[in-house]
């Protein structure tokens, strides 16, 4: 009889069923889970519910502001306020934007300046009468001994003035009586260079990019866009000793010269004024300002250089930056540098330390730092511009990267109307209230 192999046991209707059964006991079994998982707080919800109701209302009540007391407490600690603050920094520059109004008085009298350098445009040209000559240039002597008096148009960004006294060591007799700023106006890379002795600032108007100062030769590829707008007035004394004046890019109608942008000419002559008068120019958008100042005094018997208050202060501001651009060609580099050497910010009762190269980060530019209340040119190393500044902000940092600030203080909102000392007892008596009241809403189950 040949060998037949065994066949597989086919499948019983019993042993397909076996497979089902335990898919579905499976399935009661995550049904009743989840509706055990789901019913859990609903039934916890009632019974706290069922629990409250048998104790006293008078409980009840005092539950019930026992909880908004600490939901008052908690949204008070953890939503921020909006708090006064003040700084004390040195600075090597400086910009802000003037919001106030009037015109406001920027730079109080230098007298003996060693030099005037003023760059950009002006609403009316500038008379110069007196003695003119010009001892390297014979053609350009002869005109100029021709008149006693030039009027000298600057029509574009890019013209400049610079006035220095002939003999630099006689005493000069250059003095600025003030520099006047008009309301939106900036004031931006206000500095002072300890190597020169100088002071420099640019001004534009509000509305003026920042290239403007930056790159002011950009404005004259269109020259609708380098009709500015008046920034400020400059009134200064030349005073009666000869003088070298330097001039680009300007209009002399009296020496058939004028300005060309394409092909800039510089002109340089001997000027000696015979007149003591005045004389005022109005600045437009942009105009580089820059002003050597006179010799340092010499130090008192303690050692220490007192400097005038060549700056003036009390200054409504706005957009106040402690930072300067770097420029590589015609591009401004988005990295930007702080110039902060020292200082210190005080918020409520915090005070917190600024180091070198850090940044001031103002959470809240609006509406920050509202007010410059003085600037001082420091004689004693670190060399700068020393700025007391306050303002108003939900909190203040300090970090080498605004986007990574290491130290900030950022005061709450409920420590804005109370001190530390009211706020630690507050929650020390309302948590005493809470531990005795908890036994009364859920008190023990009675003993079976």
């Amino acid at each position: 009889m040949p060998f037949e192999p065994k066949q597989p046991p086919k499948a019983t209707p019993r042993r397909r069923g076996f497979g089902l059964f335990w898919l579905g006991k499976l399935a009661r079994v995550a049904v009743g889970l989840a509706t055990f998982l789901i019913a859990l707080p609903i039934r916890a919800c009632f019974g706290l519910a069922s629990s409250l109701r048998k104790v006293q209302r008078r409980d009840r009540i005092f539950a019930f502001l026992l909880l908004l007391a600490w939901m008052a407490i908690i949204l008070g600690i953890f939503l921020p306020g909006r708090y006064v603050f003040e700084g004390n920094l040195l600075v090597t520059e400086m910009s802000f934007t003037y919001t106030g109004y009037p015109e406001k008085q920027l730079l109080n009298p230098i007298n003996g300046a060693r030099e005037l350098d003023l760059q950009g445009g002006l609403t009316e040209p500038l008379f110069l009468t007196g003695n003119f000559y010009s001892d390297s240039d014979p053609s350009l002597n002869q005109k100029l001994s021709q008149h006693k008096q030039l009027s000298i148009g600057f029509p574009y960004p890019t013209s400049r003035l610079i006035v220095t006294p002939t003999d630099a060591s006689q005493p000069s007799q250059i003095s600025i009586f003030e520099f006047n700023i008009n309301p939106d106006s900036q004031v931006n890379q206000l500095t002072y260079q300890p190597d020169q002795h100088q002071l420099s600032f640019c001004l534009q108007a509000a509305t003026s990019p920042l290239e403007s100062c930056l790159l002011p030769y950009i404005l004259v590829d269109n020259p609708a866009d380098a009709e500015g707008e008046s920034v400020g007035e400059l009134w200064f004394r030349l005073g009666q000793q000869p003088l070298t004046v330097s001039l680009e890019v300007v209009d002399i109608p009296e020496l058939g010269i004028q300005a060309d942008i394409d092909t800039p000419q510089e002109l340089t002559f001997q000027f000696t004024p015979d007149t003591i008068n005045k004389l005022l120019i109005k600045s437009l958008s942009p105009t580089n300002l820059a002003i050597r100042l006179p010799p340092v005094p010499k130090p008192a018997d303690s050692g220490v250089v007192d400097l005038p208050d060549w700056l003036r202060g009390d200054i409504d501001v706005a957009n106040v930056r402690f930072t300067r651009f770097d420029i590589t060609g015609d591009v401004v580099d988005e990295l930007k540098t702080s110039t902060i050497l020292n200082g210190e910010v005080r918020m409520e009762q915090e005070l917190m330390k600024v180091q070198a190269n850090q940044f001031l980060i103002v959470q809240s530019e609006i509406p920050g730092i509202r007010k410059i209340r003085d600037i001082q040119i420091t004689s004693q190393p670190p060399k700068g511009l020393r700025t007391l500044i306050s303002g108003e902000s939900k909190g203040v940092a300090v970090g080498l990267y605004p986007e990574f600030p290491v130290q900030s203080i950022e005061p709450s909102w409920l420590s804005k109307h109370l001190s530390q000392e009211v706020v630690n007892s507050l929650l020390a008596f309302i948590g005493a209230l809470t531990a005795i009241l908890l036994p009364r809403l859920f008190p023990d189950p009675p003993h079976q």
